[in-house]
């Protein structure tokens, strides 16, 4: 079993509500298998687009990013668009600041569960707390960032961004022991388990287990939020308490992710 330390990140969107101090945007979890995040925004993040990995590997001789969100606090989102869009409206919406015009904008809660699989535009909106699993890439192309002095990545964005509405997939809680599965993807799966009492775990991949609400005990030790451990496959873990924990899991060897799976 391993324990990650909290590693808060300053970002010029960030807020307070994490514990950590004022403009910590995010708290990094964990960084493998997967990268897990608690994610505070003050302000609108840029609106963006990860690339697949296809084109990542291609372009930028690595692998792409897909992630998915679990929402902590109710607020707005910006998923895809509110109708189709050209490359040439995009580009000219961007530079003269009217992208937000053809932006979808959906409201969320807690408890919703966001799927962002690469090449979907996307933004946090301010307030909207949320947990963020995603596969272990830094890739991301700024396409509008609401007038902020920082690099936008227009040309490649366009590339690989899906230009048409894009549903929020829709999510379909699975029984599995001690809890229940989420989201399932060809990248990682996410779980919630309850904590009422006590909490068998023995998973059958690497599990980056996340403590969000509540108090627990693992083998005497009290953990607190957002105590974060990995559990390798195999390895069992009886948690003692009550709150709430979500799981994350490698649905793929990451090693395949290199070669375009």
């Amino acid at each position: 079993m391993r324990r990650f330390t909290p590693k808060p990140v300053e970002r010029i969107w960030g807020g307070s509500a994490l514990g950590f101090g004022p403009g910590v945007g995010e708290v990094w979890l964990a960084e493998e298998p997967l990268l897990v995040k608690l994610l505070d925004p003050m302000d609108w993040l840029s609106v963006q687009v990860h690339p697949p990995h296809a084109y990542a590997l291609k372009v930028e001789g690595k692998p792409g990013k897909y992630e998915a969100w679990y929402v902590l606090s109710p607020g707005e989102i910006v998923y895809g668009f509110r109708r189709p869009v050209s490359k040439e409206e995009v580009r000219e919406r961007a530079q003269a600041g009217t992208l937000d015009e053809v932006l979808n904008r959906v409201r969320v809660a807690p408890g919703q569960v966001v799927y962002l699989p690469a090449g979907t535009v996307h933004a946090l909106g301010p307030g909207v707390r949320v947990y963020e699993v995603q596969t272990p890439s830094d890739l991301t192309y700024r396409l509008y960032d609401y007038g902020r002095p920082r690099e936008l990545h227009l040309e490649k964005a366009l590339e690989v961004a899906i230009l048409k509405p894009t549903p929020i997939p829709p999510v379909a809680p699975k029984p599995v022991p001690g809890g229940e599965r989420l989201l399932e993807t060809p990248y990682f799966r996410l779980y919630r388990y309850p904590l009422r009492g006590s909490l068998s775990l023995r998973p059958e991949r690497p599990l980056l287990l996340t403590l969000l609400e509540g108090e627990a005990f693992l083998g005497g030790e009290a953990l607190r939020p957002p105590a974060t451990f990995l559990l390798e496959a195999g390895e069992e873990a009886l948690l003692r308490g009550e709150g709430l924990l979500l799981g994350a899991e490698p649905a793929l060897d990451p090693a395949s992710w290199e070669r375009g799976d």
